[in-house]
């Protein structure tokens, strides 16, 4: 009979084995380099695994926890990622038992929210659901040869050096939207190179001094084909600022275009890449709420400087959400789906009314939400 539970210390190297097996080749790196925080011996481990009867490991379910600032406000999130199954185990009801135990899991430890790095139809039943507004923003030579020329110089524009990692650290910090990483964090997830090797790139950091110190800063993903392409990654600093470190890196390193990923709530970026064309679509993945209650208390510091925000309630009643608040709007029911659409907001669903009761809370909503595929992606 299958066992579910969490993973040992000496286990997550068999979660490594099954990870590499699922999801790289041979020329790439191993998922135990890429994910140190999910696998390392370091790490504490709060993944999941079914064992079959002889004790090997056939089925994984990543989990990492973070902290995502919204403003003052700290939102306690789980990441689910790295999810594999043996061939041999398939099909035998294995990932849903595992995501039954991560769900209870996460919302014990105080997790409001749970990310998942896909949309398959094994999350959505569960309640994951698509969310989310992202700018993609393609960058060419002309167009970096242009903003390069148009907008004043302020200090050196060079590749990051080790000593730069407080400043760097400092200027992700000044992001109003953002995960809260600590100094050691922040510096082991960009040693790991995990989105750029996931995306087959190589990685590139580039800095911006000014007085001698690190301003902003931006992490580039950079093809290795003939065609060179590239993906900003991350980035943090004075929006015009940080647009011309984009610039610098089409330049820099001979792209012939670079995707630049801006969430909505980005919008003094926004409007400084308004004449280079874009497409909008969803964050990577989908998002499940794991307790109402949970997510408004922590969102409340954010809340409170909204309009008419006081006494707002969440609560889960059977197959629906219960909203309502102490200012005299009227009680809504909704699906969740719905509750994601007016929370988080989603690309496609413009042209579909959310519940009359609702409509009266979208002055509050959505909440700013930072990009998802970026340095903490699991």
């Amino acid at each position: 009979m299958v066992q579910i539970r969490r993973l040992t210390g000496i286990e997550i190297q068999e979660a490594v084995r099954l990870s590499d097996a699922t999801f790289r080749d041979g020329n790439q790196t191993s998922m135990g380099q890429l994910f140190p925080i999910l696998f390392s011996d370091a790490a504490l481990h709060l993944s999941y695994g079914a064992f079959e009867d002889d004790g090997k490991l056939v089925s994984f379910m990543g989990v990492v926890l973070w902290t995502i600032r919204i403003g003052e406000a700290a939102l306690r999130v789980a990441s689910l990622g790295s999810v594999c199954t043996e061939p041999s185990a398939r099909g035998k009801g294995y990932a849903s038992q595992l995501l039954e135990q991560v769900q209870q899991f996460t919302r014990d430890a105080g997790a409001s929210l749970l990310l998942v790095s896909g949309d398959r139809s094994l999350y959505t039943r569960a309640g994951c659901k698509l969310f989310g507004r992202v700018s993609k923003y393609r960058m060419d030579a002309l167009q970096a040869e242009s903003l390069l020329g148009g907008s004043e110089v302020t200090g050196e524009i060079r590749e990051m050096r080790p000593e730069d990692l407080f400043a760097m650290q400092e200027a992700a910090e000044t992001r109003e939207v953002r995960y809260q990483l600590g100094i050691n964090e922040f510096g082991t997830l960009l040693k790991a190179e995990a989105i750029a090797s996931v995306m087959r790139m190589s990685q590139r950091v580039l800095v911006q001094e000014s007085d001698g110190k690190v301003i902003n800063f931006a992490v580039i993903g950079v093809t290795s084909d003939q065609q060179l392409n590239g993906a900003v990654l991350e980035y943090a600093g004075a929006s015009a600022q940080v647009i011309r470190l984009f610039a610098d890196a089409v330049n820099r390193y001979g792209l012939q275009s670079l995707e630049i990923p801006i969430p909505w709530h980005e919008t003094d970026i926004h409007e400084e890449l308004s004449a280079i064309p874009s497409a909008e679509e969803g964050q990577p993945g989908t998002v499940q709420i794991l307790s109402g209650e949970a997510l408004i208390n922590q969102l409340s510091p954010w809340l409170e400087k909204q309009e008419t925000a006081n006494g707002l309630r969440l609560n889960r009643k059977e197959n629906s959400w219960q909203l309502s608040d102490s200012t005299g709007r009227p009680s809504a029911t909704l699906s969740d789906e719905e509750l994601i659409r007016l929370l988080f907001d989603r690309v496609g669903t413009d042209a579909v009314e959310l519940p009359a009761e609702a409509q009266a809370y979208q002055k509050l909503f959505p909440v700013p939400f930072p990009y998802t595929a970026g340095l903490c992606f699991v």
